[in-house]
């Protein structure tokens, strides 16, 4: 079940790379690095406690390289020495609700995402990793206006 509807530019500060689908150890190196580093700290104090992981500046598709950015959302207009700022344009987004255990569940949608035929923009998409319940994760995948 999906949802549709706009969402407001907003940035999330974290560590970043550049990264494939195709190389998941290059994506786990950075979720390592990520948990073993204290980002929040770091981030302003308006910073989220739910985490953010930006998919964003894709050379295509979702099977060409793309830059992804684990952090938190904030309002400040620079990232701390280390950190990256990534910016989420405004823009119409696709809501999936994921619960149950992760990454496995979180993979299984993104897989049903890549397998279906969205009018995806390629602009940002992300997901949002609930501070309260670990197992519970909103999956963000921008679209192209109709």
């Amino acid at each position: 079940m999906s949802e549709l509807e706009e969402e407001n530019a907003f940035c999330v500060i974290g560590l970043s790379k550049v990264v494939k689908n195709d190389d998941p150890a290059s994506i786990d190196a950075l979720w390592e690095a990520f948990h073993s580093s204290d980002v929040r700290s770091k981030v302003s104090a308006d910073a989220s406690r739910d985490v953010y992981c930006v998919y964003h500046a894709y050379e295509g598709g979702f099977m060409d390289p793309y830059r992804m950015t684990i952090g938190y959302r904030s309002l400040s207009m620079d990232a701390p020495e280390g950190l990256y700022r990534a910016e989420i344009p405004k823009q119409s987004v696709l809501t999936y609700h994921v619960e149950g255990p992760q990454p496995q569940s979180l993979i299984s949608q993104w897989q049903a995402i890549w397998n279906g035929d969205l009018a995806r923009s390629y602009l940002a998409d992300y997901d949002v990793y609930s501070a309260d319940n670990p197992e519970v994760v909103s999956v963000k995948v921008g679209v192209r206006s109709r």
